[in-house]
């Protein structure tokens, strides 16, 4: 779940939701708008990078829901973004975390698909199998002196720091 929609009422969190798609976050943010009492409630939608849209995007000056002005297309932008891809793992296998699968491919696009290929491998292989979102990682995860002392100790020699500098800091 990469988007949620957090509502808000007198001022403390009400609830929380999580969703695959933007488009069905907003889409969420936007019932709730219509009949929320602006006064007392609020609501916003946030995605990996932060706040996409909050029900202020769709009142009027009057504070009442804005459907001819607004267009949850203008918030979203899941077109330009893969959809989600499915593994199974073995969070337990005895050399760490492994990928599962009985037959290519390894990931799903189909969650239908990953949930069947789930429960026809638990059948044969047990229950600890686990279904998986893989999310792209789209920042700096480490740094640049944390990747040398690992490369320093298992002495990869050379490494070129350029094919992987998105997802390094200085």
């Amino acid at each position: 779940m990469t988007h949620a929609l957090v509502t808000v009422s007198g001022g403390i969190t009400d609830q929380v939701s999580f969703f695959d798609s933007e488009l069905e976050a907003i889409g969420a943010l936007m019932d709730f708008v219509k009949g929320m009492n602006p006064q007392e409630e609020d609501a916003a939608v946030f995605g990996p990078k932060g706040l996409i849209a909050n029900a202020k995007d769709f009142l009027d000056e009057n504070d009442q829901f804005d459907e001819q002005n607004h267009r949850i297309e203008e918030f979203t932008s899941d077109g330009d973004k893969p959809h989600c891809i499915y593994l199974i793992g073995n969070p337990v296998h005895r050399l760490g975390f492994m990928v599962a699968s009985p037959d290519d491919p390894l990931g799903f696009k189909n969650p239908a698909e990953a949930v069947s290929e789930l429960g026809q491998m638990r059948k044969d292989v047990g229950p600890h199998l686990k279904l998986y979102r893989v999310v792209p990682v789209e920042e700096p995860i480490v740094t640049r002196a944390e990747v040398e002392k690992y490369n320093a100790e298992i002495e990869v020699e050379d490494f070129a720091f350029g094919l992987v500098g998105e997802y390094v800091t200085e």
